[in-house]
């Protein structure tokens, strides 16, 4: 019966701490969309910033980057 409620323990414990992993601070993720927009820049004339989903699925996130653009920007690339 112990070992059965310290296994119960454990996977509560681990829970939690998976669960705190899993959170993006706001901040944190503004600074990430940041960066994102500055790289897509190069590549297109954004409206707004980009959007980000986080979405935790068998212990991997699946990230979801969305933006919205006027225009494609003309670039070269190198042969």
């Amino acid at each position: 019966m112990r070992a059965r409620k310290t296994e119960d323990r454990f996977a509560r414990i681990n829970n939690v701490i998976q669960s705190d992993k899993s959170v993006m601070s706001d901040a944190c993720k503004a600074l990430v969309l940041q960066d994102f927009s500055e790289k897509f820049n190069e590549y297109f004339d954004l409206i707004g910033l980009p959007r980000m989903e986080l979405t935790r699925q068998n212990g991997t996130y699946a990230v979801c980057v969305t933006f919205e653009a006027e225009r494609i920007k003309k670039f070269n690339v190198l042969k």
